[in-house]
């Protein structure tokens, strides 16, 4: 028996439920008193009562679904809206973490804030490479802010007369030693020497120092 009723659709449990609340009704004496009125009133009237109690009978159930529903819509929105919000910390986790891991690879951790500070950490990147620092040169130095934590410096760095091997080890020296990218580059060799002019644009990213207060 038991097992009947949990499997019973849930509006015939409600059927149920209510006309067993009608049978237990008809046991009170209020349901005499009632019995008495309804048949001491005219045949119109009777009409009229019985369509009132059909009517109720039919919006009250329609009523408890209805709130049911409700109660249902409102607790799948704020579902969704949790999910939503869990799926986005977790994507923007993810991000955080993708970035903490590749940053040492891109990003500097001594930022440069001037041309003569970017002339000084090229030359202090190219010293012992081979590289004749005195051909280099930069020009049209700009830094930016684009962050309350990442700096962006960059410049075009002329070359004068260097040969190949210097130019490429000055390219991999900056990008592998002090993360630089390498955004253009313009070189032109001249037919009497084999040697290189030009110049490249050098983009630095860098991490700005937190300063303490005192």
């Amino acid at each position: 028996m038991e097992d009947t009723n949990a499997r019973m659709h849930p509006l015939k449990k409600m059927d149920r439920a209510i006309f067993e609340q009608i049978d237990r009704f008809k046991t009170t004496p209020n349901y005499t008193a009632i019995t008495d009125f309804y048949n001491g009133i005219e045949e119109e009237q009777q009409k009229l009562v019985k369509g009132g109690v059909i009517l109720a009978l039919i919006l009250i159930p329609l009523l408890f679904l209805s709130v049911l529903w409700w109660q249902n819509q409102s607790i799948r929105s704020d579902l969704e809206l949790r999910t939503a919000l869990m799926n986005k910390a977790n994507e923007i986790i993810g991000q955080s973490r993708g970035v903490s891991a590749v940053s040492p690879e891109i990003i500097a951790q001594s930022p440069i804030d001037s041309d003569s500070m970017m002339t000084s950490r090229i030359s202090g990147v190219l010293s012992g490479t081979g590289v004749d620092v005195s051909k280099l040169s930069v020009n049209g130095f700009n830094t930016t802010n684009i962050s309350e934590k990442i700096m962006r410096s960059e410049a075009d760095i002329n070359f004068n007369n260097i040969s190949t091997d210097e130019l490429m080890n000055a390219l991999t020296n900056l990008i592998r030693r002090e993360k630089f990218r390498i955004s253009t580059i313009t070189v032109t060799r001249s037919p009497e020497t084999n040697l290189l002019t030009g110049n490249f644009h050098g983009i630095h990213f860098s991490t700005i120092p937190v300063t303490g207060e005192e």
